[in-house]
Order: C-alpha cells, then sequence, then structure tokens
C-alpha cells in the first residue's frame, strides 16, 4: 500500500529473500495490491517490494517457524517520483561490460554470442515511455523470428512455432500468469537465449530478465 493514503499499489514486485539476501520467491501485486509469496520451507527471510515511481522497501527479518504457516505482511510503499521522459546519469550505475560479465556467468557463454544482441537499459526504456509492456517489447524488439502470442497460460514467446520459451525473472522461473504482470520498469537486462546457442546452462533456450541490481 501506499503510504499516507493506504491506496492499493499495483504491480509491484515483491521479491522473498533468504538471510543472506539470495531471491528465492518473486511475486507481482495484483490490482488490489495484494500478492504471495511461498517459501519451501520454514526459516529466516526478508521482504524486498519495488516499483517505479516508489522508494523500494524492504522489511527487517521476519522468521517463520511453522511449515503450513500463512502470514499476512503489509508493505508500505513511499512515493518518489521518476521523471519521464529522459535518464538520469548515475555514476553508480552497472556499466554493458558489468552486466556482460554477470550475464555471462549466468548462461555459461559471452552474451555477444547469442544470436540475438540483449536488450539494455536505453533501449528498454524506450519501451517503458510508450507504455509498453514485456510482451510487447519482445514483440517488438529485434528479435527476427520469434513467435509471440497469448495463450491461456500467459504470453507465449516461441521459435519457429516449437514450444514456448521459459521465462526466468534473476534466476527465477516465473508461472506463465506471472509474466503477463512484469512491471517493465523493474528490468534492466532481457537475455533472448536460443538453443542454438550453446549455453550450457539454458541448452533448450529461454527468456532471461534482469533487475540491475541482480547485476551487481
Amino acid at each position: 500500500m501506499e503510504d499516507g493514503s493506504d491506496a492499493p499499489v499495483p504491480t509491484a514486485l515483491v521479491s522473498l529473500l533468504d538471510e543472506e539476501g539470495q531471491q528465492i520467491g518473486v511475486s507481482i501485486t495484483d490490482s488490489a495490491g495484494a500478492y504471495r509469496v511461498e517459501a519451501s520451507e520454514p526459516g529466516i527471510f526478508r521482504l524486498r517490494a519495488e516499483r517505479i515511481g516508489f522508494a523500494t522497501f524492504e522489511t527487517p527479518l521476519l522468521e517463520a517457524q511453522n511449515e503450513d504457516g500463512a502470514y499476512t505482511i503489509d508493505l508500505v510503499l513511499q512515493t518518489d517520483p521518476f521523471e519521464l521522459p529522459g535518464f538520469t546519469v548515475m555514476t553508480d550505475r552497472v556499466t554493458d561490460e558489468e552486466a556482460d560479465r554477470e550475464v555471462r556467468l549466468m548462461i555459461g557463454i559471452s552474451p555477444a554470442s547469442l544470436r540475438y544482441d540483449p536488450m539494455g537499459y536505453d533501449e528498454i526504456r524506450q519501451h517503458v515511455e510508450v507504455g509498453r509492456t514485456l510482451y510487447e517489447a519482445v514483440r517488438a524488439g529485434n528479435y527476427a523470428g520469434v513467435m509471440t502470442r497469448w495463450t491461456t497460460d500467459g504470453p507465449c514467446f516461441s521459435l519457429r512455432a516449437r514450444g514456448c520459451l521459459p521465462v526466468y525473472f534473476n534466476g527465477l522461473r516465473l508461472r506463465g500468469d506471472f509474466v503477463a504482470d512484469i512491471p517493465l520498469d523493474t528490468v534492466y537486462r532481457i537475455v533472448l537465449v536460443t538453443p542454438t546457442d550453446g549455453s550450457p546452462n539454458y541448452p533448450g533456450g529461454a527468456l532471461l530478465l534482469y533487475t540491475e541490481a541482480w547485476l551487481r
């Protein structure tokens, strides 16, 4: 909810982090600001909420003791205006070289050897400015041969009418109904891996989404 008004904040990205700060779950808030994220076992966790126009919010460490327990936790976001169009140059922003180095570690090959060039920050911001979603951004991107369509499970990205490529957000595979609601303004890099690229980590291909924080 929004601080001061209790208004819901839709399409916010909610991440479940372990004690070391590693993301182990992710969810997107719906139109009522509700979210659901699950842990595989009891433990100590932290929740982080991100949305453009709001300051990133993190809870203190929370202990979940009951394996079958459900906990209601309100996340309060404070407004932090983000001016569009235009970009603010920040000296601590992840550079293309740094992002490519991290992507290489995660996919097992150099991004330069991929069939499709990764979509970077500036290009993603251009899609954000005109209100495009992830589905529309991929459809409008320079991905000749990639088919985009809607299915009963959500958006589908496929190569030459083959099955839908799995979509990963910061290394976690997303359900189809989550993919449609990914806020594009939280994405810093889009990497499309095809089966012929030779990635040992994604031999069947995948659409990979990364936030800037994940690439640091």
